[in-house]
């Protein structure tokens, strides 16, 4: 704001002492031209300074003036001790700037027959008129100032006092307390930045009692293999249940606590976003294939068959992201299924779908919007991540994953990529 101020005064005194130079001339000019016509009408004694008047707004002054002869003597003149002596100035055009008796003067002047008219001001004068021109602009600059202070101190302290108090609820928050709790304001941009805020603090109130939950069915879940592995150590130790049966159900349970420990680590890799996946060019024919081959001896201890029509189908996936997907599908239908679980694909203009599906009892209609949550199992559930994981997996390759009642009998799980109606 200063360096404002001094430039705006700055550029103005320059301009209004411009202004005043180009004013005083053609000020002095007029009179000239008056002072011509009067003594081509009459004699030099005619020649008065109160008949060269000129104006300045509201003020008004004579010109000075002095008549040189054809020998270089002053004959008339405003000021009597200039008379019968040579002139000071040295006028070297028709008009400029000058000095008489010291002092600096503006002049204006023109030859005549056998004289040479001479109209001049004092430079002091125009500097008494450029001090008061520019005393007002600086009284101006001053109120303009002032009031422009005031206006932003006011406007300021509008929009700060709401963002202080937005400061100090959010050094409050806590997220054990619920959401953030801030008044509206009324200035729109502060309001939506509330607004921003206070739904910022029920997602992280949300993410941080997800996570308390989480923790806690994690406990719950890792407790109960580790209890039964201490009380059937503890068991055999005490001679109440066999070696052999013993260490059969700690064995079992071991990798029952591994499997869940490989899970979360999974889970826990696939929320990370620094671990992207590179895309390739996979064939959903072939990934099928090796699936089916890698889950043929489960399948087959439980009666199931995995079948799928043989075509070409190449899209660009993460494969290693898809092919697990692809056999935490297969792993659940083969445990649900009667005898059938069916692999189904399909590619359109780098649009994509696959589908795993059996011929069980599908879901019930009161549990299908669970299926994907965290340690939700299902009766031959084993730990209760593996769809989560699934749609996890979806979402990393931007993919849907959703179900569907099969035309088996029992669920169908898509996973596609694309707008198109699969």
């Amino acid at each position: 704001m200063i360096f404002t101020v001094v430039v705006t005064v700055g550029f103005y005194s320059h301009i209004t002492y411009r202004m005043l130079i180009d004013q005083t001339k053609n000020q002095l000019l007029l009179q000239l031209d008056k002072a011509i016509g009067i003594l081509e009408g009459g004699t030099l004694d005619d020649l008065e300074p109160s008949d060269l008047t000129f104006r300045y707004k509201n003020h008004e002054f004579n010109a000075h003036f002095y008549v040189v002869n054809a020998s270089g003597f002053i004959v008339a003149a405003s000021n009597d001790d200039f008379l019968g002596k040579a002139p000071d100035l040295r006028v070297n055009k028709e008009h400029g700037m000058g000095t008489i008796q010291g002092n600096k003067i503006m002049y204006v002047s023109q030859e005549m027959e056998g004289y040479t008219v001479v109209l001049y001001t004092p430079e002091k004068l125009l500097k008494r008129m450029f001090h008061e021109a520019i005393r007002l602009v600086l009284a101006s600059i001053a109120v303009s100032s002032l009031i422009l202070y005031v206006i932003g101190f006011l406007l300021v302290w509008k929009i700060t006092r709401p963002i202080v108090k937005l400061k100090e609820v959010v050094n409050r928050y806590d997220p054990y307390r619920g959401d953030l709790k801030v008044s509206q304001v009324g200035a729109t941009e502060i309001d939506e930045l509330m607004h921003t805020l206070q739904s910022m603090s029920s997602r992280i109130r949300n993410h941080h009692e997800n996570q308390i939950d989480f923790l806690q069915t994690v406990s719950h879940e890792l407790r109960t293999p580790l209890m039964s592995i201490q009380g059937y150590a503890n068991a055999i130790k005490d001679q109440v249940v066999s070696q052999e049966k013993g260490l059969s159900i700690i064995t079992e349970e071991s990798y029952r606590l591994i499997r869940m420990v490989d899970r979360l680590l999974e889970l826990t890799r696939l929320e990370n976003p620094d671990c992207p996946q590179k895309d390739q060019v996979i064939d959903l024919n072939e990934m099928v294939s090796q699936a089916s081959d890698l889950l043929s001896t489960n399948a087959a201890e439980h009666g199931v068959q995995i079948i799928w029509t043989e075509r070409e189908a190449k899209i660009i996936v993460p494969a290693e992201q898809l092919f697990e997907l692809l056999i935490n599908l297969l792993q659940n239908a083969i445990r649900y299924a009667s005898a059938v679980v069916r692999v189904s694909f399909e590619t359109n203009k780098g649009e994509w779908f696959l589908a795993v599906e059996d011929d069980g009892n599908g879901v019930p209609p009161e549990l299908q919007d669970r299926i994907f949550d965290r340690y939700f199992k299902g009766e031959a559930g084993q730990t209760g991540l593996g769809l989560s994981i699934c749609r996890r997996i979806a979402e990393s390759i931007q993919a849907e994953l959703r179900y569907e009642r099969s035309e088996l009998g029992g669920a169908r799980f898509v996973v596609a990529k694309g707008k198109s109606s699969f």
